[in-house]
């Protein structure tokens, strides 16, 4: 599948450096074009049909992110800070890339695009196929977790809870290995709790997907066969949410 996308960068050695390591891994991405301002990039954005964006994140947020509406691409956000990390999940982008250019950081930003392009281009192949109420489910929608070695890409059903360690949070999803974000428990719970999880406790957020038993001791048991507390105040609420799902 051929993909043409763009680059945004005030650096021009940045999008020299990119458009080479793109040719030498992922031969099928065909760069369009290159744009070192809001004006050429919103130019681009508008005359160009491209299906991946790579941007650096002060350029798009700045003046882009309020011009561009109904995106049909994906966005890879750049930046020098990885604490822009978080902005990417909370805006969307399918990956985020520290502009020092790590290949492997870069392979694995852009694995994640070509998957979520293969997958928006299967469902548009089935639409037709499938009744409209059905044809996206909440929890098909992958997410990434920044980690101290980058992005992790999860679908959200796959994330079984996440429990706040101090300043960090430990996501336990059904996958063999558990991961650390060095973000805190409060920006998972304004990531997820639109896709059914719930903070049962000040330490811990639980998908409700996998919740197997409430026991009379005020716990909740998880698919993973963990106990998980349920403050007395969110009892009430818990068994509310449940009766809909």
């Amino acid at each position: 599948m051929k993909i043409d996308s763009i680059i945004i960068d005030k650096d021009p050695t940045i999008s020299l450096d990119l458009r080479t390591c793109l040719r030498s891994k992922f031969p099928e991405i065909n760069i369009r074009g290159e744009a070192c301002n809001c004006s050429d990039a919103y130019r681009l954005i508008k005359t160009v049909d491209t299906d991946l964006v790579f941007s650096n994140v002060s350029i798009f947020k700045s003046s882009l992110a309020a011009e561009i509406t109904n995106n049909h691409f994906e966005m890879i956000y750049m930046s020098d800070r990885y604490e822009d990390a978080i902005s990417a999940i909370q805006e969307n982008a399918c990956g985020f890339i520290l502009r020092q250019l790590s290949v492997e950081h870069v392979v694995s930003a852009v694995a994640s695009a070509l998957r979520k392009l293969q997958e928006r281009s299967s469902r548009r192949t089935t639409r037709e196929e499938i009744p409209q109420e059905t044809s996206y489910l909440p929890h098909t929608k992958l997410i990434g977790i920044p980690t101290i070695e980058g992005i992790d890409f999860l679908y959200v059903h796959e994330i079984v809870r996440c429990e706040g360690l101090q300043k960090c949070t430990c996501i336990v999803s059904t996958r063999k290995q558990n991961l650390v974000s060095s973000y805190n428990l409060g920006e998972f719970r304004k990531l997820l709790e639109e896709y059914g999880f719930f903070s049962c406790h000040k330490s811990h957020l639980i998908n409700l997907m996998h919740v197997k038993k409430f026991t009379r001791e005020g716990f909740v048991v998880l698919s993973d066969d963990a106990t998980v507390p349920l403050a007395r105040r969110k009892r009430l609420e818990f068994l509310q949410v449940l009766k809909h799902l």
